[in-house]
């Protein structure tokens, strides 16, 4: 066990991940300003070896559904679930998006409102904003 200074541990730590589920896991790709640390297979993998039961993946950038059943056809005894957000790249309130979310791969485990394409968001992190 790893041992942290003045004698605390992460003991509890790893007693809490068994049979946990972490619902909200950004992995990579994403914007080079933005990188992530690891793909979608090595966060299951991590997330497995760790004694989790689960990961549920977001991306802002597409559905992420479709990428979680890539996953769980490589990492075995483990699942990953994905949804949709919809940012501006699919317009936002999108019906269609959300039907055909809900169909693709294993099927969309949620639907977000958009945030990373927002008015107030864009504003935030000073990005040109059209409309």
């Amino acid at each position: 066990m790893e041992e942290l200074q003045a004698g605390r541990s992460l003991e509890l730590t790893f007693e809490l991940l068994q049979g946990a589920i972490d619902i909200h896991v950004h992995p990579g790709p994403h914007l080079f300003s933005s990188p992530r640390r690891v793909d979608p297979f090595e966060a299951a993998q991590q997330a497995k070896d760790a004694g989790m039961q689960a990961i549920v993946l977001l991306d802002v950038f597409e559905m992420s559904n479709g990428t979680a059943w890539l996953v769980n056809k490589v990492v075995k005894d483990f699942k990953t679930f994905g949804g949709l957000i919809l940012n501006t790249v699919y317009g936002g309130m999108n019906p269609r998006a959300v039907r055909t979310a809900l169909y693709y791969g294993d099927g969309a485990k949620y639907i977000s409102f958009g945030a990373h394409s927002t008015y107030y968001q864009a504003a935030k992190e000073g990005r040109m904003v059209d409309g």
